[in-house]
């Protein structure tokens, strides 16, 4: 090739020699700017009609800058950018992975330089990039469904693209382009500056894992990624561990460029590129429908490595001051556990949600009236979700339930926190008027709802006080530390209590079994009491609350809150899970532990139309459970009745009301039935054959004993 001509190849349906003519004048074209300029950084990217067809997509031409003359000798032995770039799309496009159409390249050499490089492909229309993507997910629809299906169509296309024989070797999220052609659809998967490739027959598990450490993904739904990956199947341990060192040396690398090019990266820092706007690993929040709770996005390696430290500090300093009038009074109160009547007239509620299957929810609560509920009212659901939620309340209101309201954070509202306090504001006053309770807050103690430290807690509350004296008929309700960890209360409430009318938690004993089982020296009864003794020491009058409980159902799959966002092939569902009639069982134990004790003023299930965790299968026409049928006899026979004694005989537990008992046993037995029992029923009310003075077997399923 003769100094100052243009050489190069042209793909096979291109190579015409008016192509050819046509081609070699672009960079006049270019010069003259009558072409579209869509990128200037290193490299420019211009954006110009194809001649044969004007009104098509046209092509896009990458011009390479000039390289120095060391490199340009090396691109005499190992071909020029442009060349293996063309080369390597020949490839991946024979091999039907995902590359745009390869049109040509064209360069120009003087002497050992080059001095121009052109690579021509057919242009994207319509085309995103994987990280601009993501950016639009989190921003605009944060549903995990819809994310996972983005990293499901990514690593299936990265996946073809290693099985062709090709590794990128340059493999961020922005070299990798695709077209949006659904709400959670993708198509044409297009790898970008293919360069830096290497072409390998097949490509081994530490070349996979060199190409794929570059993507930048939070860590839990890295191996989301990786699983996909590898067919929803385990993660190969060499991939994993060759994985994890090249991302450290990435890390280290990124993070010493400031201390090896000192000049560089001051003037990049005073020369920022704008960014496409992905939130950060912290700020990174989806929401997963199925499981009705936020998606967990990091491991808790890296959950521990983002919580405030000084945290540590003030929850151990705030119980060390509040531990002794706790404990005091938590010893009390144990003493008077089921000393006392107890009114249970609106005690125990579920939970329900506004959806496609709200009126289904409806229909089911007509067989309960007045039974209490609890409506949660998301944040993240923007004003169509709140006007739903307002509807929904009055319209439960007006056929005689007592309503509670739950005010749901995302990450957005402490990023946020004055959208986050008019969101607020404008619930209580659209439905102060209808509801007894209002909640506010989350699980605040678990950070996929979006909470790094307490002091993010804490600005949840900034305008709460003001709201509280606006609609003083409202019972406000928190801070909702979700399980059995109480030693978050003293620091919250330090700063909280004046504002907090009954201290709520999300007491869940399912990773126990039955109600009745210890986590060291506290089952139920005493994770009850303790709770009432937080609130009483702190100055809390209106009690303790239990706002959300529930058991995992088995055969859930994706659907159950054990289980994430995401299931691969090989799942194994936890032994936490039971069966439905011991769920229901469970449910009607707990409600007698925690309200007959005088322990705890309300307690709500969570929620009423479930596929995972509910009363009702949402999956089948909303199908009522056992746990539906026990909730409702219970309402029928003793939800508005006085419980009086409980006493422990016969191997049985007996919880006496005013014409009915209850009596369950923890291991199978055998009881006399009373003199003066006039029906016997199941817990779903079913009626059951045996009189006074009768033998009856009973186990953990409650049995119902009318006089």
């Amino acid at each position: 090739m003769p100094d100052c001509a243009y050489g190069g190849e042209i793909a096979a349906p291109f190579a015409t020699p008016e192509f050819a003519r046509w081609l070699v004048g672009l960079p006049a074209t270019f010069a003259g700017r009558d072409a579209d300029l869509v990128y200037r950084l290193r490299n420019k990217i211009y954006r110009i009609a194809d001649p044969a067809a004007p009104a098509g997509p046209g092509f896009c031409i990458k011009s390479f800058k000039a390289p120095p003359l060391l490199r340009s000798l090396a691109y005499r032995r190992i071909g020029s950018k442009a060349a293996r770039s063309h080369r390597f799309a020949l490839h991946l496009r024979a091999h039907g992975a995902g590359t745009s159409d390869p049109v040509a390249y064209f360069e120009r050499w003087s002497g050992p330089r080059l001095v121009e490089s052109y690579l021509v492909t057919r242009f994207l229309e319509g085309g995103t990039d994987l990280y601009s993507e993501m950016s639009r997910l989190l921003r605009e629809d944060a549903d995990a469904a819809k994310y996972i299906a983005l990293l499901r169509f990514t690593a299936v296309a990265i996946r073809r693209m290693h099985d062709s024989g090709y590794v990128h070797n340059d493999l961020g999220g922005q070299n990798l382009m695709f077209r949006r052609v659904g709400d959670a659809a993708w198509a044409d998967p297009c790898f970008i500056d293919l360069n830096r490739g290497d072409l390998c027959a097949a490509p081994s598990l530490r070349q996979r894992a060199r190409d794929l450490a570059k993507l930048e993904l939070p860590s839990y739904l890295r191996r989301v990624f990786f699983r996909i990956y590898f067919g929803d199947g385990p993660i190969p341990r060499a991939f994993a561990r060759w994985e994890n060192l090249q991302r450290l040396r990435i890390t280290w690398h990124n993070e010493s460029r400031k201390y090896r090019h000192p000049i560089r990266h001051l003037l990049r820092h005073r020369n920022k590129i704008v960014s496409t706007g992905r939130p950060s690993y912290r700020d990174t929040w989806l929401w997963d429908a199925k499981s009705g709770q936020p998606c967990v996005v990091l491991e808790s390696r890296d959950r521990r490595r983002e919580r405030p430290t000084a945290d540590l500090f003030r929850v151990a300093w705030h119980n060390l001051l509040r531990g002794p009038k706790i404990w005091s009074r938590y010893r009390a109160l144990l003493r008077e556990a089921y000393a006392h009547p107890v009114d249970l007239t609106r005690r125990l509620g579920v939970a329900v949600e506004t959806g496609p299957d709200f009126a289904a929810q409806l229909a089911l609560l007509a067989e309960t009236p007045g039974l209490p509920v609890f409506v949660r009212c998301y944040f993240h659901q923007g004003p169509a979700g709140l006007d739903a939620c307002a509807d929904a309340v009055a319209l439960l209101a007006a056929r005689g339930h007592e309503v509670a309201l739950g005010l749901i954070q995302s990450r957005r509202s402490v990023l946020a926190p004055d959208e986050w306090q008019a969101f607020c504001a404008e619930a209580l006053r659209r439905m102060h008027a209808h509801v007894r309770f209002v909640e506010v807050a989350h699980a605040v103690n678990r950070v996929k709802w979006g909470l790094w430290g307490l002091r993010e807690t804490i600005s949840l509350w900034d305008s709460v006080a003001a709201l509280r004296a606006q609609f003083p008929a409202v019972k406000i309700l928190g801070p909702a530390v979700n399980d059995f960890e109480y030693h978050y209360y003293p620091p919250l409430l330090a700063k909280l209590a004046g504002q907090i009318d009954g201290l709520s938690n999300h007491l869940y004993v399912d990773r126990r079994g039955a109600p009745e089982n210890f986590q060291g020296k506290f089952s139920l009864l005493e994770k009850c009491a303790l709770g009432r003794a937080v609130a009483e020491a702190h100055g809390i009058k209106g009690g303790f609350y239990v706002t959300e409980t529930n058991w995992p159902l088995r055969g859930a799959g994706e659907h159950s809150p054990l289980a994430g966002a995401y299931t691969s092939r090989d799942y194994v569902e936890s032994p936490l899970h039971v069966d439905e009639p011991t769920c229901a069982a469970y449910f009607i134990r707990y409600a007698l532990i925690a309200l007959c004790s005088g322990m705890t003023e309300r307690v709500w299930w969570w929620n009423l139309t479930a596929h995972g965790f509910g009363l009702a299968d949402e999956h089948a026409a909303c199908r009522p459970r056992p746990a539906w049928r026990a909730l409702a006899h219970f309402h029928r026979t003793v939800g508005v009745s006085t419980f009086r004694s409980r006493e422990e005989r016969d191997g049985a537990l007996w919880f006496h009301f005013d014409k009915v008992t209850i009596v369950y046993a923890l291991a199978p037995t055998t009881i006399t039935m009373p003199e003066g029992v006039t029906a016997v029923c199941d817990m779903e009310g079913n009626v059951l054959p045996v009189r006074g003075g009768e033998p009856l077997q009973i186990d953990g399923q409650p049995v119902y004993l009318g006089r």
